[in-house]
């Protein structure tokens, strides 16, 4: 459920959410973009930083310069003059993929588990080459970033690609980095070797989290995703995966990223089409 009134909650004392709904939702996190960037325009007092997510607008605070209330009247007067939103600031960036890779099985078997791209075809009652399909044949949407360092929320904009998998029942104590992997209809990128229960079906050769900034893609931050990225995901060779691995070593792979406004008025009346069945 999308909330008629967003809620306001207190996070412990230098912290604020404010929830727009119980639900997973791209169009939800479409209103929760909207605000974000307009506190970005238009920043109160005190504010230290922003954190989006899928549901819900984190806000962190100074103590020492404003307070609770004040950082909370501030928000809901920008709320009051949002309006319906029409666009959004989002990049469009291509990952390659080497889907059903070795690493992933390599993970499956370390771990004692069915291999992770047979159990997602199977929970989907598809074949693995529809897996692959499916998965680039629509945009993901990145909803927000967090978990560890570089991790990153996503889900499908195509709603007739419904298709995921459950997290592990209980999780691995280690993950290669750079494996794609479904947690529900989750979509995300282990960006380092970490611990972690989602369903393992492929790797990209990009790097997601880069600390030395050697590659001009992360001029900006060591992180790649951002909140309201547009990720599409294109199936790749183990020839071409190497290829690419070594330029993105090197720090001279050119990360296909286009900057560019998101009509989501167009979108969402797309969206419409699709839920009467016209597409």
């Amino acid at each position: 459920m999308i909330y008629d009134e967003p809620i306001v909650r207190t996070l412990g004392d230098v912290a604020l959410n404010i929830e727009f709904g119980d639900e997973t939702s791209v169009v939800l996190n479409f209103r929760i973009l909207t605000l974000d960037h307009a506190i970005r325009q238009h920043p109160p007092k005190g504010l230290i930083e922003t954190n989006p997510q899928v549901r819900s607008l984190g806000l962190v605070y100074n103590p020492l310069i404003t307070t609770r209330d004040a950082l909370s009247d501030h928000v809901r007067a920008l709320l009051k003059g949002l309006g319906a939103v029409r666009s959004l600031p989002s990049r469009r960036v291509i990952i390659p993929a080497w889907y059903d890779d070795p690493w992933s099985r390599e993970c499956a078997e370390a771990f004692g588990v069915p291999h992770n791209m047979d159990y997602i075809a199977s929970f989907n009652h598809i074949s693995v080459p529809e897996v692959i399909a499916q998965h680039t044949g629509s945009d993901y949407w990145v909803t927000g970033v967090g978990f560890v360092p570089g991790a990153f929320m996503s889900y499908a904009m195509d709603p007739r690609l419904k298709f995921g998998a459950p997290l592990y029942r209980t999780p691995r104590t280690w993950t290669h980095a750079r494996l794609l992997n479904f947690g529900g209809n989750t979509s995300t990128i282990y960006p380092i070797r970490t611990p972690g229960g989602g369903q393992l079906f492929g790797r990209t050769p990009l790097n997601i989290f880069e600390p030395a900034q050697k590659n001009r893609a992360f001029k900006d931050g060591p992180v790649l995703a951002r909140a309201g990225d547009r990720h599409r995901y294109v199936a790749i060779t183990p020839d071409e995966y190497y290829a690419i691995r070594a330029k993105v070593e090197a720090g001279t792979y050119d990360y296909e990223i286009e900057e560019g406004v998101f009509d989501v008025a167009a979108y969402l009346d797309w969206l419409k089409t699709v839920e009467a069945g016209h597409v």
